[in-house]
């Protein structure tokens, strides 16, 4: 008997899940929903994607917690990338 786990190494969320492309802030923390149960590194910097695997930013997990089959958490914002950095990191996410 066992559960299924991601573990993921990139924050990838649409609007629903707690991305506001918008009203994104370095410094502050938003907070996150994903549906399933997801492993993420905390208190280490991670790109941010939105649902077009376009990155958005750096940010790091402050706070992860699963249960009923879901995760719930918080993340803050390091970085919000340039038009170059964004451009470069998308590609990757997108050929993976």
């Amino acid at each position: 008997m066992g559960f299924k786990t991601e573990f993921n190494w990139a924050l990838k969320l649409k609007p629903e899940q707690g991305l506001d492309e918008n009203k994104i802030e370095i410094d502050k923390i938003y907070s996150f929903n994903k549906d399933e149960y997801r492993i993420y590194p905390v208190d280490m910097p991670i790109d941010l994607l939105n649902k077009n695997w376009e990155a958005i930013g750096r940010v790091i997990i402050v706070e992860s917690t699963n249960k009923e089959n879901k995760t719930i958490g918080k993340y803050k914002v390091l970085k919000i990338y340039e038009t170059e950095e964004k451009e470069l990191l998308s590609k990757y996410w997108k050929k993976k």
